[in-house]
């Protein structure tokens, strides 16, 4: 068990996807979950380009621990806002739902730049 470890905390956040099939409404499935799939994306996205250029610590090396680790912790609190807000509007419209999901992915993507810069 101990050797699949660190495929299991690296891919924690893929935990988020099943509970958002139960946490939000019917018809807001689709768009949470591709909305979870963006932050995800995303994250992985952003540490391969710190890493690559060689700072596994972020460019300025006032936080200790990874990189990695910063923006899940950033990037797990964005999706479980973004839960529980779709959770409490239920009878939103799916223009006003997307874009608000957009907002909150935007958010999250610039705030865990800037976490996993630092």
């Amino acid at each position: 068990m101990n050797e699949y470890m660190p495929y299991l905390i690296n891919w924690a956040d893929a935990l988020w996807i099943p509970a958002a099939l139960f946490i939000v409404h019917k018809k807001q499935r689709i768009k949470a979950v591709l909305f979870i799939l963006a932050c995800m994306l995303s994250l992985r996205l952003q540490t391969e380009i710190i890493e690559i250029a060689g700072y596994s610590n972020g460019f300025t090396g006032l936080i200790e621990g990874s990189v990695f680790r910063r923006g899940m912790i950033f990037y797990s609190v964005c999706i479980a806002i973004y839960l529980l807000l779709s959770y409490y509007s239920p009878r939103t419209s799916g223009v006003i739902y997307m874009a608000a999901s957009l907002s909150i992915f935007f958010m999250a993507f610039v705030g865990s730049m800037i976490l996993m810069v630092i």
